[in-house]
């Protein structure tokens, strides 16, 4: 059984919530709580169990100077205590051995404490094509309004089979206020905090609820029928598609991030420049 297969099992009916609380967990929450509630609507990625092993991803320190372990659908937050481990690796597929890992929900993303670098992340054996697929983002409107073109390259001079699912993206935005100070559940111990996470271009919807100082905000993304990219396709040597992401957002300051092929933390993958998004 695969990674894949296996985490999919935490999933049913297509709506999970990342907040499942004991009577003695409400107990321990202080007066500006819930920092996370993780629901998604539309039937969810693949989640599960984030436990000490080995990790692949590309690591990104993002605008705030928060570092992940992206894996395109998936993402761990890397400790403020041992990111700069990292820094020589900025925007390279790596392989580490996580030593330490915190996962305060599960479904959830997890937060590495310790780690070791193991070398380049291996190539993935999905018998889709991964290789010199590239991957460009540009922001689009303002506002209510506001989304992201992201475009999938073919650089090989042969075609190329893809799979959509494999197209995962995320939307990470700065801690504010009360966030700083009391991590509640979320993962983070870092400046931003994943607002978006384990989506997908196939999935087409998705909305998540992030409560700060006792007040809850909505952040949502849709992908119109007519952008959607279908579950596989092929593209012609140098060929490429787009398909639009619509987002609505609080006010607030985010950046987008996209990756192909990285599976479960499983595989080299590609991903696209980042874009900050700014709403007044």
């Amino acid at each position: 059984m695969t990674n894949s297969e296996r985490d999919s099992r935490v999933v049913q009916n297509g709506v999970y919530n990342a907040i499942e609380l004991s009577h003695v967990a409400m107990q321990r929450l202080s007066g500006v709580l819930l920092l996370l509630v993780l629901i998604v609507w539309s039937t969810p990625a693949n989640a599960g169990l984030r436990g000490r092993g080995k990790y692949s991803g590309v690591v990104i320190f993002d605008r705030w100077d928060g570092c992940i372990l992206f894996s395109g659908v998936y993402l761990m937050y890397v400790s403020e205590d041992v990111k700069e481990q990292l820094r020589p690796f900025s925007g390279q597929a790596i392989e580490i051995e996580a030593l330490k890992v915190f996962q305060p929900v599960n479904p959830g993303d997890g937060l590495i404490r310790k780690l070791k670098v193991l070398g380049p992340a291996k190539p993935s054996e999905r018998p889709f094509t991964f290789e010199g697929i590239a991957l460009s983002a540009q922001p689009e409107g303002q506002g209510s309004d506001i989304g992201v073109v992201l475009t999938i390259s073919n650089d090989n001079d042969t075609v190329a089979r893809i799979d959509s699912s494999e197209i995962g993206f995320a939307v990470l935005s700065e801690k504010i206020g009360a966030e700083k100070a009391d991590r509640g559940l979320t993962p983070s111990d870092g400046p931003s905090i994943a607002v978006i996470t384990r989506a997908n271009v196939l999935l087409g919807k998705g909305t998540w609820g992030h409560g700060i100082a006792g007040k809850m905000y909505s952040y949502s993304y849709v992908i119109d029928n007519d952008e959607k990219l279908p579950r596989t396709f092929e593209l012609a040597a140098h060929e490429s598609r787009s398909t639009r992401i619509a987002f609505q957002l609080p006010a607030g300051h985010y950046q987008f991030f996209a990756g192909y092929g990285g599976g479960v933390h499983e595989s080299k993958l590609s991903v696209n420049n980042p874009v900050s998004i700014d709403i007044p």
